[in-house]
């Protein structure tokens, strides 16, 4: 009897499955409700390393709220063409605005006008440094203090050595978070008698490279050099190495991408600041929506740096460049 009960056991998995095949489907679960938008307007566009990873955070903030998120950041570093990008922004009727306030001249008009029609609007990157009364009434800032990350920049240098004089090579000339880098350095050198100037360099790496050949070709006694992001990263690493000026310049830099890792574990480069850029994207969206949803704000500005990447830690951030989250 038990022999011929194993006969009924294909028979019986057969009917199970086809039971189960005939079964209604359970439906997927609806995707949630987007209950606001939110645009980020930037000076940078999402090709630029440094901005792809604030993109990224951007997008995964998107995933874990429910809202949507948009990017604008033109192609090529441009005053007015961030001014229409944010004219669009405006014109779309967000639940809120990030913005980099990286002319605040320029900004001012188009910001109040998105402020007094009650679009939430978060400064991210690039604060506005003008005076409490004058400065547009952005609710706070997410980012780091740029002047300050100048000044560690320099302490950074002079911990090593004094330098006999230093230049900051700057990429996008009035871009007031990039002169204010430059502004901390220049003053933390000048306390101790450094000759220091500012060295546009523009966003050509070709022409940053002459740039930079031709100012040392002038001034043969730099022994220190600062640039300001990736930009400035990697032509100064091609210069200093074709022209045999690695341990004998002392080259520190802000922000991080592979390039700048690679300097650094090479010892061209004596460090990096960073600034955590994926948190400016992350933060920004997660804010605006608390803000949004229960009226909660931070009560000042949220400090994303500055901090250091050398020799000693790049190998803990080194997966995390990989992966876009530094």
């Amino acid at each position: 009897m038990i022999r011929h009960a194993y006969r009924w056991i294909p028979i019986l998995l057969a009917l199970a499955l086809l039971a189960g095949a005939c079964a209604p489907a359970t439906p997927a679960p609806a995707p949630a409700k987007k209950e606001f938008t939110f645009y980020i307007v930037s000076h940078g566009g999402p090709a630029d390393p440094f901005w792809g990873v604030v993109l990224k955070g951007m997008n995964d903030a998107a995933k874990v709220y429910p809202v949507e998120a948009k990017y604008f950041g033109p192609e090529k570093f441009s005053i007015q063409e961030l001014v229409n990008l944010l004219n669009s922004a405006i014109a779309a009727k967000p639940d809120g605005l990030a913005v980099t306030i990286t002319d605040p001249k320029a900004l001012d008009e188009p910001l109040r006008r998105a402020i007094q029609q009650g679009i939430p609007v978060v400064a991210i990157n690039v604060a506005d440094p003008r005076p409490e009364g004058e400065r547009i009434p952005y609710m706070f800032y997410i980012g780091m203090d740029e002047y300050l990350g100048g000044v560690r920049a320099a302490q950074r240098m002079l911990a090593v050595r004094t330098p006999k004089r230093a230049v900051c090579a700057i990429h996008e000339v009035g871009h007031v978070g990039l002169e204010a880098r430059c502004q901390g350095f220049l003053d933390e050198m000048s306390k101790k008698n450094v000759p220091v100037e500012k060295l546009d360099i523009g966003t050509d790496p070709t022409k940053a490279v002459e740039a930079l050949k031709a100012y040392f070709t002038r001034n043969p006694d730099t022994d220190a050099l600062l640039t300001l992001g990736p930009l400035g990263t990697d032509p100064a690493v091609k210069f200093l190495k074709e022209n045999n000026l690695v341990g004998k310049v002392l080259h520190g830099t802000f922000d991080l991408h592979p390039g700048t890792l690679s300097a650094i574990k090479e010892g061209v480069t004596l460090f990096a600041i960073d600034q955590q850029q994926y948190l400016q994207g992350y933060m920004a969206i997660t804010w605006l929506y608390l803000y949004k949803k229960y009226g909660l704000r931070p009560a000042n500005d949220v400090l994303t740096g500055p901090g250091f990447v050398d020799k000693d830690n790049v190998g803990l951030v080194e997966e995390l460049i990989k992966q876009g989250i530094r």
